[in-house]
């Protein structure tokens, strides 16, 4: 065992509580069990002999609501020839690709040859060994290539999409093309065997896509009784081991909720498989327990990363609406989870759509429902969501109705939405408190101003150090951005540049981090954060937060922003203090930003938006713009996993003696009159709320 593999084990172990280490124990007790057979590894169908039975009434719908039913497939038919066109076009146009085994992950394109290598990655081509699952580090990014790629390919959103496109055009094809990728995946991925089942999240998100593509070909000839039993024989196996291998205390994140909602669904829609109940049950109460947990009563995601409260919010979604469809009472927190954080999506996007890429993405779908490249999950959440609780502003930020939302609500979904009024009050400034972030607005301006914890349990798996962060956007465009991602266990330093503090729109002291990154998902002392005032009004809106991450330096940085309502910002960062530091104030521009430096500060062109970041009392700070940088790393963004493009950053460092204040102003006109009004406007508000303070 490598140091860096040892001090990682150590640092885990540090993150535990005692009952955890109890409970890893045990678990790894069970690891040894299954290994050598002494744990049955396969929970067979009982009754063969009644197996065609079972086969007839799966065909049939019997005993279970799916989303959607076969005689309902000419009515569906006709509406997505009516309502659907582009989205059936991009379903068939992929889906002939997929005939081809050419398939795209992460935004690459993948020709994955006549014979598909389940558990080879798609990226560098090479093996992961076909041994058992706990034998396989799944750490190591460097031998093989990231988990992540092979895991995306055998997560089997594709047999969704083939199987929907047999369903609205009844081509054979399709359905054939399932039912022998089914096959082959189960007899190359024996139980316990390989890469594929070294997660119970990967197998309950792959039980969720079989279950819809089984749902899609159920009428085909080529769903065959032997092919029928092989499959149920496999999800039996695979539901098995999710539920024996629940994640739980410091890991029990977004994981623990897709585990359960695979369970949920499996236990739902495969009575017959002899642990169902027991499935259904765990799964269901898990959810409604975890929910309340994980979103926080003001809608904000504990694990401080957007993208994954869109994972978990359809992880829901999927197994309560299923769960409603078969006559079992929906739990009101999940009602009331769901609204407030479509409250809080609301409160962030613009209006371009965007949702500032705050935490960790890895442009995760439990089931992909709508094939176009262009399908925004978040808006097809506000749709499902405004039809389901009769919001009218949830609509109006949705846009229209689309194809997920579709599939899940159904036409009486579609009549509900259409009976909301088409219109909704602007949305207002708001604070989030529980969750840590102040949301200023007026007409076209979107500021998000974070100042919450770094993440979720003890681990923070999927936080980034990105405390006091500020983000905005202008008439939908945004113009200071978060960083994104880029990649996990493959990126090494490139994981740690992205979530850094540099590569957020905060102060950076000393060239260190806020907080103190342990491991590609491990965290050790971490930043807390805290709001101390909020205001708002007509006017403007006020916030001030501190963080004392840089505590261990002698350092407390607190950040007032004030939002002079519409066009200008400033802000003001007090370093409290002694000593002789090195401070850096970075702003985090979009790919397409053209930066200008004059006299009167710095120029921002995107697009048809013009904007302007000056200093109005950093002195002898050197003004610089970083693109593309490697060493140090600098100039970045990430629009995807496994993706980065160089993008301008603005940056105003020095090395000055504490305490000190800077303040920096932000506006969103370039007009030289209307800059000095407005500059002596907000500069007076100010020094008024300063001296009120």
């Amino acid at each position: 065992m490598t140091p860096r593999v040892t001090g990682w084990y150590l640092h885990r172990l540090r993150a535990m509580s005692l009952p955890e280490i109890w409970y890893r124990l045990r678990q790894q007790a069970i690891v040894g069990l299954e290994k050598y057979k002494v744990l049955p590894t396969v929970g067979l169908v009982t009754h063969r002999a009644k197996l065609s039975e079972l086969w007839a009434r799966f065909r049939d719908e019997r005993d279970v609501h799916f989303f959607f039913r076969q005689n309902e497939r000419d009515t569906i038919v006709q509406f997505y020839q009516e309502r659907f066109a582009s989205e059936q076009d991009a379903t068939l146009r992929l889906a002939s690709d997929l005939l081809q085994h050419k398939l795209c992950i992460f935004g690459y394109e993948f020709n994955l040859g006549s014979q598909i290598g389940w558990h080879r990655d798609p990226l560098t081509g090479r093996e992961w060994p076909s041994v058992y699952w706990a034998d396989i580090d799944i750490r190591d990014g460097q031998t093989v290539g990231s988990v992540k790629w092979v895991w995306e390919l055998n997560r089997h959103h594709h047999l969704v999409t083939l199987g929907k496109a047999y369903f609205l055009s009844g081509d054979e094809r399709y359905a054939q093309v399932v039912c022998a990728q089914l096959a082959d995946w189960v007899q190359n991925n024996p139980p316990y065997i390989g890469i594929n089942w070294t997660s119970p999240l990967e197998l309950a998100i792959r039980l969720i896509n079989w279950t819809w593509a089984l749902a899609f070909v159920r009428r085909s000839a080529a769903l065959t009784l032997d092919l029928f039993e092989a499959v149920l024989q496999s999800m039996a196996v695979q539901a098995g081991y999710v539920s024996r291998h629940l994640s739980a205390y410091s890991s029990a994140n977004n994981h623990l909720i897709g585990e359960a909602a695979g369970l949920a669904v499996v236990g739902l829609c495969f009575l017959w498989l002899p642990r169902a109940e027991c499935w259904r049950q765990t799964g269901l109460s898990i959810l409604a327990r975890e929910v309340e947990r994980q979103i926080y009563p003001d809608g904000v995601p504990a694990e401080q990363a957007m993208a994954y409260l869109g994972f978990v919010l359809d992880c829901n979604l999927l197994a309560w609406r299923l769960a409603e469809l078969n006559g079992l009472d929906v739990p009101q927190v999940w009602y009331k989870r769901l609204e407030a954080a479509c409250n809080f999506i609301c409160a962030v996007m613009d209006e371009g759509g965007h949702v500032p890429a705050i935490g960790d993405s890895d442009d995760a779908w439990v089931v992909r429902l709508d094939d176009r490249p262009t399908a925004s999950n978040f808006h097809s959440i506000l749709a499902t969501a405004a039809a389901m609780l009769k919001r009218p502003d949830f609509k109006a930020r949705a846009g229209r109705w689309d194809e997920k939302s579709y599939w899940l609500l159904g036409h009486l979904g579609l009549a509900a939405y259409e009976a909301l009024p088409a219109h909704a009050p602007p949305i207002a400034s708001q604070v989030f408190k529980a969750g840590g972030y102040c949301v200023m607005r007026a007409p076209g301006r979107v500021l998000t101003f974070d100042c919450g914890p770094l993440g979720y349990l003890s681990t923070a798996v999927h936080g980034h150090a990105d405390a006091l962060s500020l983000m905005v956007s202008v008439e939908g465009q945004p113009i200071l951005v978060d960083s994104g991602t880029y990649v996990y266990q493959e990126g090494s330093a490139w994981r740690d540049f992205f979530r850094s503090t540099a590569a957020h729109n905060t102060v950076v002291v000393d060239g260190q981090d806020q907080s103190e990154m342990q491991g590609t998902f491990l965290w050790g002392r971490k930043a807390q954060a805290s709001l101390l005032q909020w205001e708002s009004g007509a006017e403007y809106d006020l916030a001030i937060a501190e963080h004392d991450g840089y505590a261990r330096l002698g350092v407390i940085h607190r950040r007032t922003i004030l939002f002079v309502k519409p066009d200008w910002c400033l802000v003001v960062d007090q370093l409290n203090g002694q000593g002789n530091h090195h401070l850096e104030q970075t702003w985090h521009l979009p790919t397409a930003a053209c930066v200008q430096i004059n006299t009167d500060g710095v120029e921002l062109i995107i697009g048809d938006i013009r904007a302007m970041i000056a200093p109005v009392d950093i002195p002898e700070a050197e003004v610089a713009v970083r693109l593309g940088e490697e060493s140090p790393m600098q100039g970045w963004v990430s629009p995807h996993y496994g993706q980065r493009r160089p993008a301008p950053v603005l940056s105003f460092s020095g090395r000055v003696d504490l305490p000190v204040r800077w303040v920096t102003a932000l506006c969103f006109v370039t007009s030289r009159a209307v800059l000095s009004a407005r500059r002596e406007k907000a500069l007076g508000l100010l020094n008024k709320l300063e001296r009120k303070e």
